[in-house]
């Protein structure tokens, strides 16, 4: 007889981990218990050594979809006498959470419930049970259970109280679990001039007037798990315009929900894994390949070569499609350009004044978090953006620190907090240049305090002067009286990936994005760093610094840009260049542009997102970005993987301390294909290959100067799959290569960074 005390971390509470553990141990002959603890969960487990060894293994390898194991620690310990039965015991502390569970999709159980009629819960709503449904969104205040969710003015009713407390049901201690007698459900309001008015159409009524309003060229406002998303055919253009000119978005593409995998391999191109995550607890949307000749509209994501494409992930989306929707819609998130999404019925019908009718629920979404973006790269997730599905979550301190919150960045905002052991970062929260993403982020960093019963000691931002999430950092920090510090933007990206790694060597780093504050004042953008986990970061190498005429305008009006790179190569002669983007440049431009470059004016940049801007402008794939990399991606969109074609030419210079990558002679050569008409697929094949070229050249350099045999890439400009694949090839079996994979690579991972930087003592003060 031998007896284990085994604890199991992670998310192991509210997704069926203990009735799990309770059949798998009747299943082996196992007896002892299994009980919720602050920390997770605690099982004492005794029989004989090759149960006990079958046990562990269906434990680690059987576990619930919904489960995230971070680690087990197993303990010998004696055996107990008239110990023959194996129990759920009641919770040690109250059923205190170690890690909230995040919102899951609908499971095939509940699927097949929900179609059955002759299931007491046939074309209910909001099914679902211990593997599948609503956590974080409902989620008031810890501990999780019932009544401290939205749930909580639903009284269960006798039959879903047998289901919650049988411990061989899938529904026992499903906090959200309910039926047509007892829970929550859907209403349509229809719109009547500017007002909309209530209907008596309850469910799946409700849900079936909403599809044939679909069908027939209208849009609807939807609620869902996380807020409201704006819903109209993916066949029909007259809509999808209406749609673009209310949201302000001329070209930013629209994902897509397909009905069911069939439908997704219509439309796109699907890898065998790519499939496995739209099916997946998670249900990400995810970057596919476009299916030439598809059926469904060219305003969706015009100029890209990949799609954003999901399936439906609650009971109500799967009824909409069964009930006679079309099988691809767009399902946008519930706002206007850069707000947060709407989440309540009352908002989305003051907001979200383009919809012909809502269909919501009456149960309050408490956490507002709009859906995770990811695409696949050799068989591994990168999300792109952190939010349903994947919060909450948390990642291990290799050092222990004090309490903090980080507020990190505006664009592609999200906050994070540590409790000394962990950090926990946010959903994605928006762009803070929007008073109501600001106060998003404000509500989200009170909430993640009060369910972490966090008392931060610090508060660290960004070290741009201007970012309103500084600004929110420094008042948040002078109210409670604690001090406030910085960490550099591309400093934070570094931190991140350390962070998400839990890398304990030094590294070499390539960070490259848009902007950020530099340590000397000017816009980083293209930099190179050697890190020492326990020590620092050193700037080691950037990009051949340029003036960015008329600051963040040239951001947007990338043909200014693209004028600065040319006068500066080809001096005045550059005028005389047969290329498209001179059709949109006057005289009086060119000579504003040649002053500034000339007399190297203010603001100066060595940002890697502006020179992808600048090789699309030049080669007349883009001339300005209406959304953020809309140029890049456009470009990105004709490059094809391939390693083996000819790169373009680029200068690595050795400064002093410091390496200076020139790619003044790839925009020549680039400047003389587009002049001679060269393809454009084979320009933008040549630049991205160039540009991975380079950074493992200087990436191989810093390794063989500092001795370092890992390599960490960062920043949004890496969240480009053809770049990241080229130069994860070009370093295999030389430098190991690591890089964001759920924590993102744009703004939205700077957070988890700055915290790591704190926990490491690599932080400035700031007066408050």
């Amino acid at each position: 007889m031998k007896a284990l005390i085994i604890k199991v971390y992670g998310v192991v509470q509210g997704v069926g981990f203990r009735p799990f553990v309770y059949r798998i141990a009747n299943k082996f002959g196992i007896s002892g218990f299994v009980r919720n603890e602050s920390w997770g969960v605690r099982i004492f487990a005794q029989g004989e050594d090759e149960k006990i060894q079958n046990f562990l293994k269906s434990l680690r390898d059987k576990r619930p979809k919904a489960a995230v194991i971070e680690s087990i620690e197993t303990e010998e310990t004696e055996p107990r006498k008239g110990v023959n039965l194996f129990v759920i015991e009641k919770s040690a502390t109250a059923d205190t959470i170690g890690l909230m569970p995040p919102d899951l999709a609908t499971c095939d159980d509940c699927l097949s419930e929900l179609f059955d009629p002759a299931d007491r819960r046939y074309l209910y709503p909001f099914i679902n049970c211990t593997n599948c449904g609503p956590r974080f969104t409902i989620v008031r205040k810890l501990p999780y259970d019932r009544p401290r969710t939205t749930m909580a003015k639903f009284k269960i009713c006798s039959d879903c109280r047998k289901e919650y407390e049988n411990p061989l049901d899938r529904r026992y201690h499903a906090q959200p679990v309910s039926c047509a007698k007892c829970g929550p459900h859907y209403y349509l309001s229809i719109k009547n001039g500017k007002k909309f008015n209530s209907t008596n159409l309850v469910d799946s009524d409700a849900i079936e007037f909403a599809a044939r309003l679909v069908s027939s060229g209208k849009i609807i406002a939807m609620q869902g798990l996380g807020g409201f998303h704006l819903i109209c055919s993916a066949r029909n253009d007259d809509a999808i315009a209406r749609l673009r000119e209310w949201k302000r978005r001329p070209t930013k593409p629209f994902a897509v929900m397909a009905a069911n995998i069939s439908s997704v391999k219509e439309i796109a191109h699907a890898t065998q894994f790519e499939i496995s995550q739209l099916s997946s607890p998670y249900a990400p949307i995810m970057l596919l390949r476009k299916r030439q000749g598809n059926s469904i509209s060219h305003l969706i994501a015009p100029g890209l070569s990949r799609i954003g494409v999901m399936l439906p992930y609650a009971p109500a989306h799967h009824m909409l499609f069964r009930m006679g929707a079309p099988d691809v819609i767009i399902a946008t998130s519930g706002n206007r350009r850069d707000e947060p999404i709407a989440k309540d019925p009352e908002d989305a019908m003051t907001r979200l004044d383009i919809a012909d009718a809502i269909l919501w629920y009456d149960r309050e979404i408490h956490n507002r978090v709009d859906d995770s973006v990811g695409f696949e790269l050799d068989g591994e997730l990168i999300l792109m953006r952190r939010a349903r599905g994947f919060t909450p979550s948390r990642y291990q301190l290799s050092v222990k620190c004090e309490p903090a919150v980080a507020f990190g960045a505006d664009m592609k905002g999200g906050i994070a907090l540590t409790d000394g052991k962990f950090i926990y970062p946010s959903q994605y929260l928006g762009e803070m240049e929007d008073p109501l993403a600001q106060d998003f982020l404000t509500e989200t960093v009170n909430k993640f305090l009060e369910w972490l019963e966090i008392k931060p000691k610090a508060v660290i931002v960004d070290k741009h002067p201007d970012y309103h999430s500084r600004r929110l950092g420094i008042a948040f920090a002078k109210e409670l009286g604690i001090p406030c510090f910085a960490v550099q933007h591309h400093k934070s990206h570094l931190w991140a990936v350390i962070a998400e790694h839990g890398i304990q060597q030094p590294v070499a780093a390539a960070i490259f994005d848009g902007t950020g504050y530099g340590d000397d004042g000017n816009i980083w953008g293209g930099e190179f760093f050697v890190a020492s986990p326990e020590e620092t970061i050193n700037r080691v190498g950037h990009v051949r610094i340029i003036p960015q005429p008329g600051g963040d305008a040239a951001a947007k009006k990338i043909t200014r840009m693209a004028l600065a790179y040319l006068i500066r190569i080809f001096g005045h002669d550059a005028r005389k260049l047969s290329l498209p983007l001179f059709e949109r440049i006057t005289d009086r431009e060119f000579e504003f542009v040649k002053r500034v470059v000339e007399k190297s004016k203010s603001p100066l940049t060595t940002s890697m997102g502006r020179l992808f801007d600048v090789a699309a402008a030049i080669a007349g794939v883009a001339f300005e970005n209406d959304y953020e990399a809309e140029a890049p991606m456009m470009l990105e969109s004709l490059a094809y993987p391939d390693i083996t074609v000819k790169p373009y030419a680029y200068q690595v210079l050795e400064k002093e301390d410091l390496i200076e990558l020139n790619f003044d002679p790839t925009l020549k050569e680039l400047s003389r294909d587009t002049e001679k008409k060269k393809p454009k697929e084979e320009i933008a094949t040549r630049f991205h290959l160039t540009v991975a070229h380079a950074t493992a050249r200087v990436l191989g350099i810093l390794s063989e100067k500092y001795g370092v045999r890992v390599a960490a890439v960062s920043g949004g400009v890496f969240q480009n799959k053809t770049l990241l694949w080229m130069l994860k090839k070009l370093l295999s079996g030389k430098i190991e290569l690591v890089y964001p994979l759920l924590n993102p690579a744009n703004d939205q991972g700077i957070a988890v960074g700055q915290i790591m930087a704190f926990a490491l003592g690599q932080v400035e003060p700031l007066k408050t």
